[in-house]
């Protein structure tokens, strides 16, 4: 199996009892059925504590949750199974958060989630651009229909979406603005190999980028740009705790222009680029990452902290399916076209709406 992981992921390591905001709370933990297995084993009063926390919803295994914690952490935030019976008794998901891999045939692409502090930290506090790490191991590739082809037009055009948002010559509004209008072009013949790599050559001439960028200010985008269609689309979504809809009430429009919101554009670009492999939709991948950029500009403008935003969106949006899907399919609406989004990012906003 091919790997790829982000150049940090070998420094992150869990903050345990002093992380700030642990993951072992809000979520009910999903336990895998080897996992369950082995609980039910453990012996003496930590065995009857944890099979006293098992419960089932909605089918699946679980850890229930009392007053929003894991129901096994001790008052210093510590979690008894790791600390009686070692990390590697852990279920899937306790052991590998915050890790998520997404496996495309032959290859495992894993990150590390922002939703957790450390790795937000490791993310949004670098100056140097992202970059990733390629690897094998001895899994064998899984067995799949990916259209080949496509993959191959997503893997490159990954690549220049990466450059055109990396190169600190210009704002990263523009940067974001470019991406749009070459995430437009490839959804409308991703098809088509040869020219979807000529689009990407294209993207990273840079007089082919100042031409678009001049094209792009001449459009005729009226109407000053409003944060609310992004309000009530985050409204609408099913919400893990109060504080996500009292913030998305108080968002702001902003231009995003900070290192800190490239490396979380270049994150998402990583997490969800390749999903399209699934159905061709390359524009509501781009159009989602751009619209989640603009989200934790608008929540941290008024939170005063990218990182703290950055968490508070992901442990809403992207570690719920139904929500990502809500997110990606918003994405066809008029209200999130190419010019609407265009209109986010090249016109000056008001300081707050």
């Amino acid at each position: 199996m091919n790997t790829r992981i982000p150049d940090y992921f070998d420094e992150f390591h869990c903050l345990a009892g002093s992380c700030p905001d642990t993951c072992c709370g809000q979520w009910e933990i999903v336990v895998d059925p080897a996992a369950k297995a082995r609980y039910l084993s453990v012996p003496g009063p930590l065995g009857e504590q944890i099979r006293a926390a098992l419960t089932t919803v909605d089918g699946e295994d679980c850890m229930v949750l009392r007053d929003g914690r894991c129901p096994l952490l001790t008052e210093d935030g510590l979690c008894p199974i790791v600390s009686q019976l070692g990390e590697d008794f852990l279920s899937t998901t306790c052991h590998t958060h915050p890790r998520f891999t997404e496996i495309y045939g032959g290859l495992a692409e894993t990150m590390l989630s922002v939703s957790c502090p450390e790795a937000a930290r490791l993310l949004l506090e670098r100056e140097a651009p992202l970059t990733f790490v390629t690897g094998t191991d001895d899994r064998p590739p899984e067995p799949n229909d990916l259209d080949g082809t496509l993959m191959h037009i997503l893997l490159e055009s990954r690549e220049t979406a990466f450059a055109l948002v990396q190169d600190r010559s210009r704002p990263l509004a523009d940067r974001l603005a470019l991406l749009l209008c070459f995430a437009r072009r490839l959804d409308r013949h991703y098809d088509n190999d040869r020219l979807c790599s000529q689009f990407s050559t294209l993207y990273r001439d840079p007089s082919y980028q100042r031409r678009q960028l001049i094209r792009i200010r001449r459009m005729r985008l009226s109407r000053s740009p409003s944060v609310r269609p992004l309000q009530e689309l985050l409204q609408s979504m099913e919400h893990l705790s109060s504080q996500f809809p009292a913030q998305i009430g108080r968002m702001r429009a902003v231009r995003p222009d900070t290192v800190a919101l490239e490396q979380l554009t270049v994150y998402f670009l990583f997490r969800w680029w390749l999903k399209a492999v699934c159905d061709g939709y390359i524009w509501r991948q781009a159009a989602a990452v751009v619209v989640s950029v603009l989200a934790v500009a608008g929540l941290a403008e008024n939170l005063g902290d990218v990182q703290l935003a950055a968490r508070l969106y992901s442990k809403e949006v992207e570690h719920s399916e139904d929500n990502m899907a809500l997110l990606r399919k918003a994405m066809d609406l008029p209200q999130f076209s190419r010019n609407a989004l265009l209109r986010q990012l090249t016109q000056e906003v008001p300081h707050a709406i």
